[in-house]
């Protein structure tokens, strides 16, 4: 992993749903049953969504939501 982000191994860049855009991809993934988050992809510089999170920096709709609503 480099930089804080997501390294996508080629072989499963291209087993992952591509997206043209972060918001196609946060959409497709604020309907999903689970958490995921969208990531842009270091090698089809598209957006792929994943289930990782240790390391991710968080989105910045995210940080403001939980600053807003502490647990």
């Amino acid at each position: 992993m480099g930089r804080g982000g997501i390294t996508t191994r080629p072989g499963i860049c291209n087993r992952k749903k591509r997206f043209a855009t972060r918001e196609e991809a946060e959409r497709v993934a604020a309907a999903a049953p689970f958490t995921v988050r969208a990531y842009k992809c270091a090698l089809c510089k598209r957006f792929h969504l994943t289930s990782r999170t240790k390391g991710m920096k968080l989105p910045a709709s995210e940080r403001i939501a939980a600053r807003s609503n502490p647990q």
